[in-house]
């Protein structure tokens, strides 16, 4: 026990060195100021005294004829205006100075360290007569009592004393140095007296240090903050040195609540803010301790701690003008510890509609305040956010009871009400307590929601709905009547937020994607409205939430899309069903492309491109299930079959509706992003043929049926559709895309699977190729070449002549190093005569042409 209160002694001496400190720092700066007002007097003085007399001319008649009439001018002295009087500085002025070194260690330290030597030495004396069996235990106790009371009389009358009595005046601090030790020694004695000797009961040790308590405030109002602090420290030790505690809770609250309203009085008469504050603490440290053993009347102990804490706030009120460190605290700390103690008591006290009424008057109060002085709104906010934690609680352990329902209502119409009410009132429309109205009913939901486990329930979704009416309204009067501009946007959330969870919860799981781009699409249509840009940036949280969850339900698309991609031929085994397709994926991704497509939503472009494009990908992987369903190829006799027709008519299908999209964006030119959609479309029709068609699933290398009839098969029909919807979108295409280029190979593809389809059959897979097929290519490509440059020369088309001769020269060299080594007789020297006069035959004609074009040029 000594050396806790040597310990609280330290303290007190630090914390009262803070405060002379401070004082110093005060008192400095006022003599600077009036230095300075003296000096700017003078030097303004000569200006002001400039003409300081008045000339009072008297004139003296003449005593006989000689005399003349003479002037004489007295001087009277005018006072100067006296100086302006110098306005008081209110007692929390800005601290400038600072207490050098040699002042604090040279003329405070060492009083205050003898005072705390006294301490010692009355201790010590003690401990000497117990050594020396000098004394009983009463003895002892007395001989430390008298030595408290020499050192309280010393320093109330030491300076009546002679030699020393200036010592008293000149410096108070002795004074009060001996006050404080004599306080100490007074509470050490106590505790001596009742923990260790047991010489006093508990009522008598209690009244006793109830006393001391008094006498230290008594001096503290002649010696200053640090005998208070000392009363403050031994009026919170008192109880526990009278070994009271969680068995005595009324009596021990009764104490405490008569204690620390005395200080709140002497802090409020004396302007201690730092006394107010650490009153307020001390009960609070009380009150929790108090919270974690005690077990009944936790009714009185929730009262005494909303007691404390708005008795605390209500007593800052005084101190209008403080600033600082302590003024923030005397504001704040000991009305959110309240709400804090009272969170935690309420689950020990069952819920109780005690415990919740005092949690809702302190709340009250908080509103109260923070209506007339807006710095103090966090407070309410931070009520608001601590009472979710009963609630959570509540509804965890006890779910849907009478008593949680309405602890939830009357939480949600507080502060629901208080905000919507003081939003509307104010003039600015304040920001804070629009958000406190508007969270109030969508935090209440949701910790009553998800404690009780959030169900596919249309009560609570219908509670939900309810929720958001309060917030949907604001939003929609705040945009009517053009007011507050600023927090439409809180109110747009928080309506959205509730109407998300409405739409949720009656849709179920399965429809979570939908249910988000609904949502997006509803603060997408209201930012159209309202033309505001954080109602269309708030729409981009939904959006995206819709567009990853919708990639997240369609896994088994993307499972099935990289087995095809990697060369799978039958993966329709790995595809979602149709309903649960429409559910996770075409449903949502049509809604999600609606932003893109309808002019109803406002969206930027960029969010346009990117919902177009999640969009489109949604609704292409349900074209491509419902086509997968008409093969429905699920073995590999199947895509043998039918692998090949099925892939042809996909990909023309994306060729012809990037075709139609074209056409349509000719027809709309404010719909740019039709014309993304339509390369899109052609894109992947480009990529399916080139990676499926002539890579992975090459039907040279992959069996797969293309039919018996020559020309007329799949193979060659679609390949010559592809050459031509590439020749008739190429001037759709990017100039990087050479679409005439790639028409043209298309073309010798389809010429060069005609020529296989004639000789193999219907799978063009065989191993063998025949001279006459060697030949046959030949002269189909001769053929082909012959009809580019045809018509290349007639319609004039460069391209067409080049790739012509271009072609003809590669057949040229086939035939003189390919064909004609297989050629003997008759047959080599016919086919070199055709081959020769077919050669003379187009380099005429050719050489005709582009004399026409250029006469210049020599036949």
């Amino acid at each position: 026990m000594l050396v806790s209160i040597l310990l609280f002694a330290v303290l007190g001496l630090a914390f009262y060195v803070y405060l002379i400190r401070a004082d110093v720092r005060y008192l400095r700066g006022r003599l600077e100021k009036l230095e300075e007002l003296d000096w700017a007097n003078r030097t303004i003085a000569p200006e002001s005294t400039s003409v300081p007399r008045t000339a009072r001319v008297v004139v003296a008649k003449p005593a006989g004829p000689a005399a003349t009439t003479t002037r004489s001018v007295e001087p009277e002295f005018v006072p100067p205006p006296p100086p302006p009087p110098v306005a008081p500085e209110p007692e929390t002025a800005p601290l400038s100075a600072r207490i050098n070194f040699e002042n604090l260690v040279g003329g405070k330290l060492p009083i205050w360290v003898g005072g705390i030597a006294l301490v010692f030495a009355g201790f010590f004396l003690v401990r000497y007569t117990i050594e020396a069996g000098l004394f009983g235990p009463a003895a002892r106790s007395v001989t430390a009592t008298l030595f408290a009371g020499l050192l309280i009389a010393i320093s109330l009358f030491g300076a009546r004393l002679p030699k020393i009595g200036d010592s008293f005046a000149a410096d108070p601090r002795v004074g009060q140095s001996l006050a404080g030790a004599g306080i100490a020694t007074l509470y050490g004695t106590l505790y001596m007296a009742a923990e260790i000797y047991g010489l006093l009961g508990v009522g008598a040790a209690f009244i006793l240090v109830v006393l001391t308590t008094a006498i230290a405030f008594a001096l503290s109002i002649r010696h200053g903050p640090p005998t208070a602090l000392m009363g403050l420290t031994g009026g919170f030790l008192a109880p526990w040195v009278a070994g009271m505690g969680a068995s005595n809770l009324p009596t021990l609250l009764l104490y405490l609540a008569v204690f620390i309203a005395a200080l709140f009085g002497l802090a409020v008469w004396r302007r201690w803010l730092w006394l107010l504050v650490l009153a307020s603490g001390g009960g609070l440290l009380w009150s929790l301790f108090l919270l974690l053993n005690a077990d009944s009347n936790l009714g009185l102990l929730a009262g005494f701690v909303a007691i404390t804490g708005g008795g605390a706030v209500l007593a800052s009120q005084r101190f209008e003008h403080a600033k600082g460190i302590w003024s923030e605290l005397a504001r704040f700390a000991p009305m959110g510890l309240a709400f804090v103690q009272l969170a935690f008591l309420l689950p020990k006290m069952e819920f109780s509609i005690i415990g919740w009424m005092f949690y809702f008057l302190l709340a009250a109060l908080a509103i109260g305040l923070a209506w007339r002085e807006k710095i103090l709104v966090p407070l309410v906010g931070g009520a608001l956010l601590v009472a979710m934690v009963p609630l959570s609680t509540g509804w965890s352990l006890n779910g849907a009871t009478q008593s949680n329902a309405l602890a939830t209502l009357a939480v949600i119409l507080l502060f629901g009400m208080a905000g919507h009410v003081r939003a509307r009132s104010s003039a600015d429309a304040s920001t804070s307590w629009a958000i406190i109205g508007l969270s109030a009913p969508v935090l209440g939901w949701f910790t009553a929601a998800t404690s009780h486990g959030i169900a596919n329930d249309n009560v609570w979704a219908g509670l939900a709905l309810l929720a958001a009416a309060p917030a949907a309204w604001t939003a929609y009067e705040w945009q009517a009547k053009q007011r507050a501009a600023e927090l439409q946007k809180w109110a747009t959330g928080a309506a959205a937020v509730m109407l998300w969870a409405a739409i949720g919860l009656l849709l179920g799981e399965d429809w979570f994607p939908a249910s988000a781009a609904i949502i997006a699409l509803g603060i997408a249509a209201w930012a159209k409205v309202t033309q505001g840009i954080s109602e269309r940036r708030m729409s981009l949280i939904p959006l995206t939430v819709a567009i990853f969850t919708t990639i997240a339900f369609s896994y088994q698309f993307l499972d099935a899309v990289g087995a095809s991609l990697s060369g799978a031929g039958a993966v329709m085994n790995r595809l979602p069903g149709i309903l649960e397709a429409v559910r996770t994926t075409c449903v949502p991704a049509l809604l999600i492309g609606a932003i893109a497509w309808a002019p109803l939503f406002a969206a930027g472009e960029r969010t346009r491109k990117v919902a177009l494009l999640a969009g489109g990908a949604g609704v292409t992987a349900c074209v491509w299930l419902l086509a997968k369903q008409v093969a429905a190829i699920t073995s590999p006799s199947d895509f043998i079959r039918l692998g090949f027709a099925e892939r042809a008519i996909i990909t023309q299908f994306f060729f012809g509706l990037g075709w139609f999209v074209f056409a349509q964006s000719d027809k709309r030119p404010a719909l740019p992003h039709l014309r993304s959609a339509a390369l899109v479309l052609t894109g992947i029709g480009i990529f399916r043929v080139i990676w499926f068609d002539l890579i992975v699933h090459n039907p040279l290398f992959d069996p797969q049926a293309v039919g018996q009839v020559p020309i007329a098969n799949l193979a060659t029909v679609h390949c010559a559709s592809v050459a031509a919807w590439l020749w008739i979108l190429a001037a759709r295409l990017p100039a990087r895309v050479p679409g005439k280029g790639l028409s043209l190979g298309m073309m010798i593809v389809a010429t060069g699977v005609t020529v296989r389809q004639a000789f193999q059959g219907s799978l063009l897979s065989g191993a063998d190729i025949s001279n006459s097929e060697n030949y046959a290519y030949s002269a189909a490509f001769m053929l082909l070449s012959v009809a580019w440059l045809f018509l290349g020369i007639r319609r004039e088309l460069k391209l067409l002549r080049f790739a012509g001769l271009l072609l003809l020269t590669v057949v040229t060299l086939k035939v003189f190093l390919v064909d004609a080594a297989a050629l003997t007789g008759l047959l080599r020297i016919f086919s070199f005569l055709g081959l020769g006069i077919a050669l003379i035959g187009i380099g005429w004609a050719y050489g005709q042409v582009m004399r026409m074009k250029n006469p210049l040029i020599a036949p």
